[in-house]
């Protein structure tokens, strides 16, 4: 039921479109971050979970555009918009984010952005993603992350009382590190010049 209604809000709800309009002029310090990172890493093959409108595939594609990109989203709305989007820049297919359709070992790099708060089955996710990753590869996952234990239980009091968006949880930076530990990752985290401080980029790499 959850899966459907963030279906639902992502592809048809205004706040899927006011984010379709805004989100790529919002996160673009976020994205130009992560592309440096990807960059200095030498990748080949990156895929983008939660990809939503391709934003951040966009511009990856016009600063690195010898890259191979994927996308993934669970919103039918969103992949449509982002084919559109990226026009061949990369290929988009509608998947859930912890049910992903590729062999092991295809992929450098894993970026997830400001959706892991979404996700119910994080350990199911990391286990998975981490095949998905070459020797060396990361997952870089950039959300909000509450920095307090009250900021977190407020945030996910807010998400039950408003209960638009499908599952949503917050979490804090430790509890990011308690799971990627339990699922075989080393976590490095930082935050993001110029953005508020509740934006971090957090980095796993396989052990």
């Amino acid at each position: 039921m959850k899966t459907e209604e963030t279906k639902n809000f992502w592809s048809k709800g205004l706040g899927a479109k006011l984010y379709r309009k805004y989100a790529g002029g919002r996160f673009l310090k976020m994205h130009k971050k992560i592309a440096e990172n990807i960059i200095k890493r030498g990748a080949n093959d990156v895929l983008d979970i939660a990809c939503g409108p391709g934003d951040f595939l966009l511009y990856l594609s016009h600063v690195a555009p010898n890259l191979k990109l994927t996308g993934s989203d669970v919103a039918p709305g969103m992949v449509k918009h982002a084919s559109k989007k990226l026009n061949g820049k990369a290929r988009i297919i509608e998947s859930i984010g912890e049910n992903q359709p590729f062999q092991a070992n295809s992929f450098d790099v894993i970026t997830i952005m400001m959706a892991f708060h979404h996700f119910p089955n994080r350990v199911q996710t990391l286990e998975k993603l981490k095949e998905l990753l070459r020797t060396n590869g990361v997952l870089i996952i950039a959300d909000v992350v509450a920095v307090s234990s009250f900021q977190k239980k407020l945030w996910n009091f807010l998400e039950r009382v408003i209960s638009v968006r499908g599952y949503t949880k917050h979490y804090m930076e430790r509890d990011l590190e308690e799971l990627a530990q339990s699922t075989g990752f080393a976590l490095s985290a930082e935050h993001i010049d110029g953005m508020p401080k509740r934006y971090k980029i957090c980095t796993l790499t396989r052990k």
